[in-house]
């Protein structure tokens, strides 16, 4: 592996590019695109033949956690990067660490510094609350300094109304994001699993959507009377996008980002206890489901996340009810994104692309030279089976382990470098 690579007839997905849709040789020297052309031919380079493929700017994925530091055996940050290329990710913005926490600039400086090792970008996130408990603030500063890319508690239960506009109106400042789950969890204890029919028929006490929406529509009062950007992750019901969709057309500037599970699944999916489908948020209706995924492709949801939750065996498999909520999905993110949208994939490249980095106020990527060489190189076509010893990820609870679907991510090039699937 080298700086210098050769990618030999890809098929550009990128709707902006003048070459989309069109079979290209692309030429990185030093890191960066150097030549993207209909025929390059470069002597004493590595080159790579992407066979017809296709090939987009490298994904990011806006949210995913690894309890590295700490519980490095149900994920370190080794196996989480390698989980997130087998997923088709380039870059992953991650709440990583569980003993210690990532509260502070010291763990914050540790993981970007680890991170320096693995064959994706992880991003550091920092958490915004001290112990994650959402009574005060965590130092937000320092985190800043060190490497954060951005504050959340991420997919826990709403802080108080007071913190959470603290929390957006200095990380404003900063000109970094607080990412904010929405989720009321006093107006109901105890949910496991969407309110609805399905709850009542398994006698699980359920979670309404209006614990969510009641959180988004009270951050919007806050953003709109502090003047700053709301970013929201991890929304699951129809509600939610409508409420998001009128904000938007009322100009106000708001991000949201979905999980994958939320677009791939319903809450049928629970079944007979399916502790892998015990999740934040919850699984929702056929309709919300519908709605996320209509919500992506026209724009009101900005970017999709893995929200890649991995456990082992004894948080797991245990009885429904006791089970740890979380699933780990990036080993088959894009096999359920390219399952979930069908014919529209090609659509959704943009947001995996670029949808993160709306998220965390990055510049936008564009397919062109001088860019950083970072590419996703993808069959839609080719079928592909999920198991054990190519998941990558040490998570006892993956989703789709021994089933065959349609897509395989062949390679990416991240960092400069190719790393094949």
């Amino acid at each position: 592996m080298t700086n210098n690579l050769l990618i030999k007839s890809a098929k550009v997905i990128d709707a902006k590019s003048k070459w989309n849709n069109q079979l290209v040789d692309v030429l990185i020297e030093n890191g960066k695109i150097s030549n993207i052309a209909p025929n390059i031919n470069q002597a004493n380079i590595e080159t790579f033949d992407a066979s017809g493929n296709c090939i987009s700017l490298g994904w990011f994925d806006a949210f995913a956690t690894c309890p590295d530091p700490g519980a490095h055996w149900k994920e370190d940050l080794i196996s989480l990067s390698h989980a997130a290329r087998i997923g088709g990710f380039t870059s992953v913005a991650a709440l990583c660490g569980s003993n210690p926490l990532p509260e502070n600039a010291t763990v914050i400086s540790q993981i970007k510094h680890a991170s320096n090792q693995c064959a994706v970008q992880i991003y550091p996130l920092g958490l915004s609350s001290e112990h994650q408990l959402g009574k005060e603030m965590a130092e937000v500063f320092e985190m800043f300094q060190a490497g954060s890319i951005g504050q959340t508690d991420g997919i826990v239960s709403s802080a108080s109304v007071s913190l959470r506009s603290k929390l957006m109106q200095y990380c404003s400042s900063l000109n970094i994001p607080y990412l904010h789950f929405p989720f009321e969890s006093k107006l109901v204890t105890g949910g496991v699993v969407n309110e609805g029919i399905v709850n009542v028929n398994l006698g699980l006490k359920g979670l309404p959507v209006a614990s969510e929406t009641m959180a988004i529509l009270s951050d919007l009062v806050m953003a709109e009377w502090l003047n700053v950007p709301l970013r929201v992750i991890g929304i699951s019901s129809a509600a939610s996008v409508e409420i998001i969709r009128k904000a938007k057309a009322d100009g106000y500037e708001v991000y949201a980002a979905v999980p994958i599970m939320n677009l791939a699944y319903n809450e049928n999916s629970v079944g007979e206890f399916d502790e892998n489908f015990k999740v934040y948020p919850p699984l929702r209706t056929e309709l919300d489901r519908l709605a996320l995924v209509q919500g992506v492709l026209d724009g009101t949801i900005d970017a999709i996340m893995s929200n890649h939750c991995p456990e082992d065996v004894e948080s797991k498999n245990v009885e429904f009810e006791y089970a740890t909520f979380g699933a780990a999905t990036l080993p088959s993110f894009f096999n359920m994104t390219l399952e979930t949208f069908g014919s529209d994939f090609n659509n959704v490249v943009s947001t995996l692309v670029n949808g993160a980095n709306k998220i965390y106020n990055m510049p936008e990527r564009n397919f062109e030279v001088g860019e950083i060489a970072d590419f996703t190189i993808f069959s839609t076509e080719v079928n592909h089976t999920l198991t054990k010893q190519n998941q990558y990820t040490k998570a006892y609870n993956v989703l789709g382990l021994n089933k065959t679907t349609k897509g395989k991510v062949i390679a990416v090039v991240s960092k400069g470098l190719l790393h094949n699937n």
